[in-house]
């Protein structure tokens, strides 16, 4: 069986929403038909002009995420699935959905497409706590976006969560995530609502007026990874849990392990030929420079063997597997691997850290601390 950090993934943002959500920090924008078809032509024109300056290999995966993809039309959806049809993923093909704009034929066009996994936004099955987030679904809507989606028949189905809005409870998120368990889903994502806005204590924020918030967010957290796996989704990393290793996101295992991926899209992010980088977070920027035949990338960082060995110990550390440190070496075989040592040795000797077998991995507790822990490793 191939290594995953061998595959190679595609991701495609989809810079369309219906409503801009409080919490939500990536780029997207209100749609029009008229953006939305122009963006389509326009990343049809971005994988063709990669296409002319190097060969382009077929993923293994593919994830389209945003945004919402379903704010496209049916029309737009399929365009953009023409468009890119030479380049199909060969393992795993996963879209983002939400629950507003899940209508059955769009849904049944995504599966007639090849569609293997659907990622549904769900947030909360709490009213108040959906209020609160501002998101523009009902229950009611979430509900028939379950059922239509289960009855369409997708490989995988997972249902994404979010803990700590404000003036949410845990009882609250533990009845969210005793609820998601009665669904047929075999994945869950439980995330940190002020890390998806990028202002989090979980994010590793350590100054006094965070600390009450990092406790708060710390004490849902904890509960995620007790009470998830009781109901039969087993953590795999912090912010995931499936009901069987077949049930994982191949795309995201794929890039904590470092493989290479494509970004298409504005504000799509890349790790691909020795290069990492994101396009402009702009449409219209991101559409001049493709017409003109350029490209649109930002913070472009070259990708040696350090880079590397430090994105891939850090984010391997949020797998519960954790990471083989001689695969790492034979990886990245120039990497400065001694200045890691006395920050894991320290690790393990507070309990936040596991040694076997040259294999490291966060203990319960380290998990808790995950992102502080990346910040001690960079």
């Amino acid at each position: 069986m191939q290594a995953i950090f061998k595959n190679f993934g595609i991701y495609i943002h989809v810079p369309f929403c219906a409503t801009k959500c409080a919490f939500c920090r990536f780029y997207k924008m209100r749609p029009s038909e008229e953006d939305a078809t122009a963006y389509v032509l326009t990343l049809k024109k971005e994988l063709e002009n990669l296409s002319q300056n190097q060969q382009m290999k077929r993923p293994d995966t593919m994830f389209w995420g945003g945004g919402t993809p379903t704010a496209l039309s049916e029309k737009n959806i399929e365009l953009l699935a023409n468009s890119i049809s030479k380049i199909l993923p060969t393992k795993e093909w996963t879209v983002e959905v939400s629950p507003s704009t899940a209508t059955q034929s769009k849904l049944q066009l995504l599966k007639d497409l090849g569609v293997s996994r659907i990622s549904l936004g769900v947030q909360s099955f709490n009213p108040k706590t959906l209020r609160s987030l501002g998101r523009a679904h009902t229950l009611k809507a979430t509900e028939t976006a379950i059922d239509t989606i289960s009855d369409i028949g997708f490989k995988h189905f997972s249902l994404d969560l979010i803990f700590g809005a404000e003036e949410q409870t845990i009882s609250e998120w533990i009845e969210d995530m005793h609820y998601a368990s009665t669904k047929p889903v075999d994945h869950i994502s439980a995330y940190c609502l002020e890390f998806e806005s990028g202002t989090s204590c979980c994010g590793g924020i350590t100054d006094g007026r965070e600390l009450a918030k990092r406790e708060r967010e710390g004490d849902f957290m904890e509960e995620s990874m007790k009470v998830l796996p009781e109901l039969g989704f087993n953590q795999y990393e912090i912010s995931n849990y499936a009901k069987t290793p077949d049930s994982q996101c191949l795309h995201n295992l794929s890039t904590w392990h470092m493989a290479e991926w494509l970004g298409l899209g504005p504000a799509a992010a890349s790790q691909y030929n020795k290069l990492r980088y994101r396009n402009t977070p702009s449409l219209e920027k991101w559409a001049t420079a493709i017409d003109a035949n350029s490209t649109a990338r930002e913070d472009i960082v070259e990708l040696d063997d350090d880079e590397m060995y430090s994105s891939a110990l850090i984010f391997g550390l949020r797998m519960n597997a954790g990471v083989n440190l001689s695969i790492l070496k034979n990886r990245f075989p120039t990497a400065n691997v001694q200045k890691y040592i006395p920050t894991l040795e320290l690790l393990h000797n507070e309990g936040l850290l596991n040694f076997s077998d040259n294999n490291v991995s966060l203990t319960f507790e380290g998990r808790l601390l995950a992102d502080s822990i990346a910040t001690e490793l960079l």
